[in-house]
C-alpha cells in the first residue's frame, strides 16, 4: 500500500509539473502576443499620423511601439520613413535596415528602403531592394515594386530594363496608370508611337491622369488620330483645367 501510494504521489508530482509547465507556457503566450498587439496598435497609429504629414506624433507612436516590443519590424520601418521626411538619412537607414534584419520577407520594408535609396542616387542598391520585395509570394502589391524599379533603371539610363520592369508590372496590373504612363513614355521616346498608344489603352479606361492624357494627345497627333486626340483634350480641359498639362494644351504646344 505504501508502495502503490508512493508511485501514486510521484505520478500525481509529475503530471503536475508538466500542468505547470503547459500553464507558464500559455501564460507566455499570451504575454508575448499581448505585447505585440500593443507595438502593432501604435505602430497602425503611427502609420495614420504618417500619412497626415504629423509627423513629430507619428516618430513618437513609432518609438513607443519600439519600446514596448524591440522585435517589431513594421515600427522600424515606420521610423524609416518618418526620418526619411526629417533629413535623416543615417538613422532612417538604419531603421530600414533594423527592419529587414528582424524581417527579412517583409516586402513593404524592401519597397520602403528601395525609394529611399533610389531618391538618394543609390540605384544598384535600390534595384537590388525592389527584387527582394518581390521574394515574398504573398507581397500583395509586386507591380508597385517593379515599377519603382524601373524608374530608379531610367535614373540610370538602363531604358531596356526598365521596359522589361515596366511590362512585368503591368503583366500583374494590367490597369495601373503609373506603370503604363512610364512605359508609354519609354516607347514614345524610341519613336515608337503605335506600341505607346497601345499600352495607354488600359490606362485610358479609369479616369486618366493629367499626365496619361496628355501623352495620349501627343501620340495621336504623331499617329494622326483626330477623333481620340480630340476626346482625351476634352477630358484635359474639362477633368484638370487648372493642371499643367492643360495650359500647355491651351498654349497650342
Amino acid at each position: 500500500m505504501k508502495l502503490s501510494a508512493l508511485k501514486l504521489l510521484l505520478t500525481l508530482l509529475v503530471i503536475g509539473l508538466f500542468g505547470a509547465g503547459c500553464a507558464n507556457q500559455q501564460q507566455q503566450e499570451k504575454d508575448t502576443e499581448n505585447t505585440k498587439s500593443r507595438a502593432r496598435a501604435h505602430t497602425d497609429l503611427g502609420a495614420v499620423y504618417f500619412q497626415q504629414r504629423q509627423l513629430e506624433i507619428a516618430l513618437e507612436e513609432f518609438n513607443t511601439a519600439v519600446k514596448i516590443d524591440p522585435s517589431f519590424a513594421s515600427a522600424y520601418n515606420g521610423l524609416g520613413l518618418v526620418n526619411a521626411e526629417l533629413g535623416k538619412d543615417d538613422v532612417a537607414d538604419a531603421n530600414f535596415r533594423k527592419s529587414i534584419q528582424l524581417e527579412p520577407l517583409n516586402s513593404e520594408a524592401h519597397n520602403n528602403y528601395g525609394s529611399f535609396l533610389c531618391a538618394r542616387n543609390r540605384v544598384d542598391e535600390s534595384i537590388t531592394e525592389f527584387l527582394a520585395a518581390l521574394k515574398n509570394p504573398l507581397y500583395a502589391t509586386p507591380a508597385m515594386a517593379y515599377t519603382n524599379a524601373a524608374i530608379c533603371s531610367i535614373r540610370k539610363k538602363n531604358m531596356a530594363g526598365a521596359e522589361s520592369y515596366l511590362q512585368q508590372a503591368l503583366q500583374i496590373e494590367p490597369l495601373s496608370q503609373v506603370a503604363a504612363y512610364q512605359l508609354a513614355s519609354l516607347q514614345f521616346k524610341r519613336n515608337d508611337a503605335m506600341a505607346a498608344r497601345k499600352t495607354l489603352q488600359n490606362a485610358m479606361l479609369s479616369r486618366p491622369g493629367p499626365e496619361v492624357l496628355w501623352l495620349g494627345i501627343q501620340v495621336e497627333r504623331v499617329l494622326g488620330g483626330k477623333d481620340a486626340e480630340a476626346s482625351y483634350a476634352l477630358q484635359l480641359r474639362r477633368q484638370y483645367p487648372d493642371s499643367e498639362q492643360a495650359k500647355l494644351l491651351e498654349s497650342g504646344k
